[in-house]
């Protein structure tokens, strides 16, 4: 009798810690993902980063051009690639990304803009295009965007790049959207094997948002009278939010006092007008989360149909991104140029010949340090 008691109690005991266990590590609800991931997305202070954006339809009619020509900007879209890799840190900031847009046919071109930003300058790599004349020189050199002094020559404050900050009023936003949006509405939870991701991506559970047409009408009001007064409401208090995004408190009371006036007549009207014209609407996006709760993997499917006076057609984008060796010691490929591979904007305006008019004033952002005597020739990227 003592025996068949004490086996009992064992076994009720191991079947609570069993219980108990698979409460702990079972996935968390769409939202709580989420909202615990964008919290953990403040802890990466570095990581490599890639990714990509194409269309994979597109289908508008051939009125407005000629068959050839419609033929032509159509194919050429089809075949676009914009897609890019890249590493960040946040202390000392500095962040590298090359865009690649390849064209594929029978005109198959790549360009490839590498970019470089820290805390104070940006510096752009141009790129070799047959198609513009740019001057052989300066081809394969960065051109310097010195934001510090850009700032002071519009009379503003250089913009905050507290990515802590950042991330805690990405995390505040998201907050108050999720508090005012019904999770089963917007959020599912897939299977990791049927999300279909890539094969080097690992992650431990998958998140899908989705829209369509019928969502849009009661999410845009949602927005309106919930989502967007609070957002307001939350930057008035917080003076740090503020001054990240370089708002005034007026700005923010023109923003209310706006959406106060909005009638829900006429936002019924925009949305009648709006469904009427757009067809169908299909928005899908899955986010991937490892085994820490980062969020390491995004993908976005928008497929829309519009059919109005001005434009009909459908297409569809998808994007791409992934994130890795989330806070190791990241590799930087081209580090922060200096010397002969820098030339300063307003020597590359002259240089261009105003070739892009006078919309090029005023971004020679530098101090004149680095120069270029215009004879040296670099590697066409």
């Amino acid at each position: 009798m003592f025996k068949s008691k004490l086996g009992f109690v064992v076994l009720s005991i191991l079947l609570t810690v069993a219980i108990v266990l698979s409460g702990c590590t079972k996935d968390k609800s769409p939202k709580e993902a989420l909202q615990s991931s964008m919290s953990k997305s403040a802890e990466m202070k570095s990581y490599n980063f890639k990714g990509n954006m194409k269309f994979e339809d597109i289908n508008f009619p051939q009125e407005d051009m000629s068959a050839n020509e419609a033929a032509a900007v159509i194919n050429t879209l089809k075949s676009a690639e914009l897609s890019w890799t890249g590493a960040y840190r946040a202390d000392p900031l500095l962040m590298e990304i090359n865009l690649q847009l390849a064209l594929k046919g029978d005109l198959a071109v790549t360009f490839n803009v590498p970019i470089v930003m820290t805390g104070e300058k940006v510096w752009v790599k141009i790129p070799n295009i047959p198609m513009l004349p740019i001057p052989e020189d300066v081809v394969g050199k960065f051109v310097e965007l010195d934001l510090k002094k850009l700032a002071e020559e519009s009379g503003q404050t250089l913009p905050s790049m507290d990515v802590g900050k950042s991330q805690k009023l990405i995390n505040d936003v998201l907050a108050i959207v999720f508090k005012n949006v019904e999770e089963k509405d917007y959020m599912t939870e897939i299977k990791v094997k049927d999300a279909g991701l890539p094969a080097d991506v690992d992650v431990n559970q998958v998140v899908q948002f989705h829209m369509d047409k019928s969502q849009i009408e009661p999410f845009v009001n949602t927005v309106i009278d919930k989502i967007a007064p609070e957002i307001i409401d939350l930057l008035s208090k917080n003076e740090d939010y503020r001054n990240l995004l370089q708002l005034k408190q007026q700005d923010l009371d023109d923003a209310k006092k706006a959406l106060s006036d909005v009638k829900s007549g006429e936002v019924a009207d925009g949305l009648a007008e709006m469904k009427k014209e757009l067809k169908s609407l299909e928005i899908k996006s899955n986010i991937g989360f490892d085994k820490k709760e980062y969020p390491v993997y995004t993908d976005a499917t928008i497929k829309a149909a519009i059919e109005s006076a001005d434009l009909t057609g459908s297409m569809g984008i998808k994007v791409v991104s992934q994130i890795t060796g989330i806070n190791s010691e990241v590799k930087f490929e081209i580090g922060e140029p200096k010397g002969a591979d820098v030339i300063p904007m307003d020597q590359l305006e002259e240089k261009l010949g105003g070739m892009f008019g006078r919309s090029m004033d005023g971004l020679d952002g530098t101090d004149g340090s680095t120069s270029t005597d215009g004879t040296d020739s670099t590697e066409s990227n």
